[in-house]
């Protein structure tokens, strides 16, 4: 105890000699797992010995045994007292069976002779191999070692010797030993405990300190700190845990404030951002990534909720697969139609750790505006290409026809050269509709808006109309009314969407057909219609009369001169003006298009 008394001297200010004397008492402790190794192992010896017994008497009694089985004269009364001569010598059970497993002498009850005796041990001692087992016998509640010994001649089993015996005497003897192993535990551990509580008294203080700390740590209070009142290991380390304090807090505030940045940022992208973790369950989704999903009519998972299904959807099963394997990234494009949307889905993996794949990164880049311009961008050189060709073909061949010697004949040459004219003329008005087109597109048309009359304009619109073409004119009819006829708007341009429609309503309408041209007010706009009696246009063409170069009867189009620009142009003026437009139509009946221009009093503040 004299030690003991020292515990606020400088011995043991060092955590080494703390740590030495605890070390003394887990040796203590160790002795009881030496008494469970002495006891198992001593338990061991005696049942080693006592079988080495039980064996050598199944030896010597199937040395006996071996010359009557031989010979086929085994006599039941000579083995019965035999047996019982070795029991009375070895206190032991002894039973011989035959090599049918049939009791024919016993030094027990004999009413087990003449019976079969089916045991595992008897079986494995008939196959040749000497067996051993340890059987509880619930009549006395003992242990009991059971051994059979097969009497072998010739190579073959002709009976086995089966030896049981009490193991209580063994029992006992390690009782006694386990006793006394226990009480010497019991005392070690008594002093033990003791030594233990006051010298443990010492580090446990202190590192109390350090787990509280840790605690309210935990839940975000950095404030507290450790009182340190030693300058031991213990001590070094409450000051180092009060330095970790204040480092993480100044890190956690540092990483708060980038995580809220980066929140900021991924949830303000146009691009869509989903992540899921190494399980394939989903960790984020930002609001462009739900909405990108939802117009491919997909569903984005619940946080915490696997992901692998939208994965799946996105780029397919096989190469999902392909992506797990490899873990490399990936990049594939998937559409929808309702509404139209292309998206660009590139995959990666992230924080590969030891080859295991802990987390995906999906990324979701709309590239419906990009491929919808490429493909205007294609289809639009296609159709000028097309276009262009046939009159180009015709200005060629009628050139070399005329240099071949054509031009010496003045009829031929004047015919020849008012075609290239009317080809030339047709190239020309191709090119001015695509440079206004071109224009509109780049927001570079000049726009001089003002009050207009539009029963003047459509009425000049006819007029221009019946001086440029030298058919027989369908009848027209301008039915605006004085308070329809203001607008205000670009007269230009104005004038080109009626020349346009009217020139496509001359085209359809036969001599004896009828075009109307009215409006009427709509709100603070006014509604143009020009109506017509002609032939119509189908169903299936309504939806693609506005594209370029689209024409419902092409041949016709291009004996009336026509483009396929025209409703093209016609629908950039209305809408530059803020209007819209729109055809209904009829096959065999007529065709209406409607379009709206701002009202007098309703645009003079925004004049380009």
């Amino acid at each position: 105890m004299s030690v003991i008394s020292l515990g606020g001297g400088k011995l043991f200010n060092s955590l080494q000699w703390k740590i030495i004397f605890i070390y003394i008492m887990l040796i203590l402790f160790s002795l009881q797992l030496i008494s469970v190794y002495l006891v198992q192992s001593l338990e061991q010896y005696y049942l080693r010995n006592y079988k080495d017994s039980l064996e050598n008497q199944a030896r010597l009694l199937s040395v006996f045994m071996q010359p009557g089985f031989g010979e086929g004269q085994v006599s039941g009364e000579e083995t019965v007292r035999l047996a019982r001569e070795f029991r009375d010598l070895h206190e032991m059970e002894i039973i011989i069976l035959d090599n049918y497993a049939q009791v024919i002498g016993t030094s027990g009850s004999q009413t087990l002779i003449g019976r079969r005796l089916i045991r595992d041990e008897i079986n494995r001692a008939l196959a040749g191999n000497l067996s051993d087992i340890i059987r509880l016998d619930p009549a006395n509640d003992e242990r009991r070692y059971y051994l059979a010994y097969p009497i072998v001649n010739e190579q073959s089993t002709i009976g086995v010797v089966y030896l049981s015996g009490s193991l209580q005497t063994v029992d006992d003897t390690l009782n006694e030993v386990k006793t006394i192993l226990l009480t010497g535990a019991g005392i070690a551990l008594a002093v033990s405990l003791l030594l233990g509580i006051v010298l443990t008294r010492t580090i446990t203080s202190p590192i109390s300190d350090v787990t509280d700390q840790a605690y309210f740590m935990a839940r975000g209070d950095f404030s507290r700190k450790i009182k340190v009142q030693t300058s031991d290991e213990i001590g070094r380390l409450g000051e180092t845990f009060n330095y970790l304090a204040d480092q993480l807090s100044f890190t956690i505030d540092e990483m708060s404030s980038e995580k809220s940045k980066v929140e900021a940022i991924i949830n303000n992208m146009n691009d869509g951002i989903i992540a899921l973790d190494g399980k394939g369950n989903l960790i984020q989704a930002n609001p462009a990534a739900r909405r990108l999903i939802n117009n491919l009519h997909l569903k984005v998972p619940d946080l915490n909720r696997s992901g692998f299904n939208l994965l799946r959807n996105l780029i397919g099963a096989d190469e999902m697969r392909s992506f797990i394997r490899r873990q490399k990234p990936l990049t594939a494009e998937l559409s929808g139609c309702s509404p139209p949307c292309t998206l660009e889905v590139k995959i990666a993996p992230f924080k590969i750790d030891r080859g295991r794949l802990d987390g995906t990164l999906i990324v979701l880049h709309d590239v419906t505006r990009e491929r919808e311009l490429t493909r205007r961008q294609e289809e639009f050189v296609a159709d000028v290409s097309h276009e262009l060709r046939t009159p180009l073909a015709t200005v060629k061949s009628y050139v070399e026809t005329l240099l071949d010697g054509a031009a010496e004949e003045p009829d031929i040459r004047r015919r020849f050269l008012n075609v290239l004219a009317v080809e030339t003329d047709r190239m020309v008005s191709m090119v001015k509709d695509l440079l206004v087109l071109s224009q509109m597109d780049s927001s570079q048309a000049y726009w001089q808006k003002s009050e207009v009359d539009l029963k003047d304009l459509a009425c000049e619109a006819v007029e221009q109309l019946r001086n440029k073409l030298s058919v027989r004119f369908p009848e027209i009819k301008v039915l605006i009314s004085p308070e329809s006829s203001g607008v205000f708007a670009d007269r230009d341009k104005v004038m080109r969407v009626f020349s346009n429609l009217l020139s496509n309503a001359v085209k359809y309408t036969p001599p004896g057909g009828e075009i109307r041209i009215s409006a009427e007010p709509e709100g603070r706009y006014i509604r143009v219609l020009v109506e017509d009696t002609g032939s119509g246009i189908p169903d299936n063409e309504l939806p693609r009369v506005f594209e370029r170069f689209y024409r419902v009867e092409k041949t016709r189009s291009r004996d009336f001169g026509g483009t396929g620009l025209g409703l093209s142009i016609a629908r950039k003026v209305v809408e530059s003006h803020g209007g819209i437009i729109w055809i209904e139509s009829e096959t065999g009946t007529g065709t209406r298009v409607y379009f709206t221009l701002p009202a007098s009093g309703n645009g003079e503040d925004r004049q380009e």
